[in-house]
């Protein structure tokens, strides 16, 4: 291991600085972690992208089969169907 490197040893390395790499740097603190970014925190990650929000089936012209519908629409393939019918009727 280079020098530069060995400083390191023995942390849990982290990539990304999104929600996720963020909350699990939280979760292991105080324990310290690597955080590799190619940006600055919380730049170019796919949560800065993400439109968010939170959905329910309110009305009677509603229902979560739609909102599944809407959701695997929006994935355009990349959603997991089955991860996503759960999720959605949780």
């Amino acid at each position: 291991m280079s020098e530069a490197l060995s400083q390191y040893a023995g942390r849990t390395v982290i990539v990304g600085s999104g929600i996720a790499g963020l909350m699990a740097a939280l979760t292991l603190a105080p324990q310290p972690v690597l955080l590799l970014t190619r940006s600055a925190l919380g730049g170019e990650t796919s949560s800065a992208w993400a439109q968010g929000g939170i959905a329910a089936s309110l009305g009677p012209d509603d229902s979560a089969a739609l909102h599944l519908a809407d959701t695997l629409a929006a994935g355009d393939g990349l959603c997991n169907a089955d991860m996503a019918a759960d999720i959605i009727s949780a």
